[in-house]
């Protein structure tokens, strides 16, 4: 990665040789070397999970350096991925005592609250709790007041409403200072002509409009694809001659105990020593060949599915007869929070048919849908749901951390080495165009994009068929890839879909019955 301009000025961020790892040590950047300098205007793009979130995180100062020498000038500011309650109240009572100390500001300030769709920022600072679009525009409005020199924005775009996103992108657009942008959303992309790609093979700079920068990434990450399976094909291979490797060391052990009993080694020793070899000797070599099997069945099973790409609908479990019956109803649903209606005598019946929940930021969706899902009691009204044929993703995919990977969840585990199981499996996973190196991982490691995306994978051969989604926030932290799989997964899906979500672009590629708008907010 290199400047993307030159300027007179000192640099205001300065990377050199720089190694950087998970906190579980996955590896993630490796000999970065990279400037930034006044009027950078700079996007890092990179799919799930890549390093963009940490490496913003160590040039704000939130995580040390293990490796390498980082620089940093003048002021910087964060406002990262996942905004904190803490923070967004101090933020937001420091910006109403300066407005109080100046009139001017106050007004620059409520002006800017307005356009980004937040209440009066003395009534905000009273509420107990705050939606994330609310608490992400409280940051974001802070930071762009506040005016540091370098401001750093971790997938800004996230939980906000259509007018937050209005007001983001003039904000971005008017911005003087350097700007260094980690982002998914393709509107806010094309404000940019600037990239820096964060990627495991290595980081560099593309120039450019961001459609062909999208496309060239595209076609690299199917040929990344083929790489790794030709690549899991050679380990299988030199795992192979390990193995004869082994055996004949093992024999070799062999003479080595014969010459000890010709120096007449009394027999019990001699008994108990090769008891105990054979018995480690055995150990290793079933857990050899449990991983050889493992890996050729499943590298097989890969190569299978990337040479046919059969369609997603080919792939889909095929559910039972249309009842015509809703698998969700709720009756005159109300719910208030701290004296706010949030909504009042709602009425809702869904099946086969797929409904959005839209609305402004602090509105209620997510908690219309834990209401829907029993996690929480309404006000009034009543709630009927056949919960056995519906699959949830929360937001996040929170509730599918596993320590299982896709691959245990989709293969039952007495059908490890049966190969036409791996094969199906390994074609919904190559048709979801999902990383065949993530479904390799637990669920619990991938990032919340990613894992959203695995759980829609598993929902779709969960047994028994499950007839109704319900998500929330779906396309919260999805690269560009992901979204447009995840577009076409659910275009495919022939159940019905409950979905809640700010992205008016993917609801209309998923293709939708009807609309719940909940009421908008002061």
């Amino acid at each position: 990665m290199t400047a993307t301009h030159s300027h007179s000025q000192a640099a205001l961020v300065e990377l050199r040789a720089l190694d950087l790892d998970t906190p579980a040590g996955r590896p993630l950047i490796r000999g970065l070397d990279a400037v930034i300098s006044p009027g950078d205007r700079v996007a890092l793009i990179g799919r799930n999970g890549a390093g963009k979130s940490s490496l913003l995180g160590l040039v704000a100062g939130r995580r040390e350096d293990p490796s390498g020498a980082l620089t940093t000038r003048g002021s910087s500011r964060l406002v990262g991925q996942d905004p904190s309650l803490d923070e967004g109240q101090t933020r937001g009572r420091a910006l109403v005592e300066r407005g109080r100390r100046d009139p001017r500001l106050e007004a620059e300030i409520a002006a800017a609250r307005e356009r980004a769709g937040l209440p009066p920022l003395a009534e905000l600072l009273t509420r107990r709790a705050l939606s994330r679009g609310e608490l992400r525009k409280l940051l974001l409005l802070a930071a762009f007041i506040d005016e540091p020199e370098l401001l750093l924005l971790d997938e800004p775009t996230q939980d906000l409403d259509e007018r937050g996103l209005a007001w983001l992108r003039s904000a971005i657009a008017s911005w003087p200072n350097a700007l260094l942008v980690a982002s998914h959303s393709r509107g806010l992309l094309a404000q940019f002509e600037h990239f820096f790609v964060v990627a495991e093979s290595g980081c560099r700079y593309l120039p450019g409009r961001f459609a062909a920068v999208e496309a060239k990434l595209e076609r690299e990450a199917i040929e990344h694809e083929r790489r790794y399976v030709e690549g899991l094909a050679r380990l299988e291979r030199d795992e192979r001659r390990n193995r004869k490797i082994s055996q004949r060391r093992a024999r070799k052990k062999n003479l080595g105990r014969i010459h000890e009993l010709r120096r007449r080694t009394s027999r019990a020793r001699l008994n108990e020593k090769r008891g105990q070899a054979q018995q480690s000797q055995a150990r290793a070599a079933a857990i050899r060949r449990d991983r050889i099997e493992r890996s050729r069945g499943w590298t097989e099973a890969m190569r299978r599915a990337l040479r046919v790409e059969l369609p997603l609908d080919a792939l889909v479990a095929a559910l039972p007869p249309d009842r015509g019956e809703p698998l969700l109803v709720a009756e005159g649903l109300s719910c208030a929070r701290e004296g706010r209606a949030l909504f009042d005598q709602l009425e809702l019946r869904v099946g086969r048919e797929r409904v959005a929940i839209t609305g402004p930021n602090g509105s209620g969706k997510t908690t219309l849908l834990k209401i829907l899902l029993g996690e929480l009691e309404p006000d009034a009204g009543q709630v009927h749901a056949e919960t056995e044929r519906i699959g949830r993703i929360d937001q996040g995919a929170a509730n599918w951390r596993d320590d299982r990977s896709t691959i245990e969840l989709l293969v039952e585990p007495g059908q490890r080495g049966d190969p036409e199981a791996l094969t199906r499996a390994a074609e919904l996973v190559v048709a979801h165009r999902f990383p065949l190196a993530l479904a390799e991982r637990p669920l619990a490691e991938l990032s919340p994009g990613e894992r959203v995306r695995a759980a829609l994978i598993c929902l779709f051969r969960r047994e028994p068929a499950v007839e109704l989604l319900v998500l929330d926030e779906p396309t919260v932290s999805l690269d560009f890839v992901g979204l447009a799989a995840l577009s076409e997964a659910l275009r495919a899906w022939p159940g019905g879909l409950l979905v809640a979500s700010h992205d008016a672009e993917f609801l209309a590629a998923v293709g939708l019955d009807g609309q719940v708008e909940l009421g908008r907010c002061s």
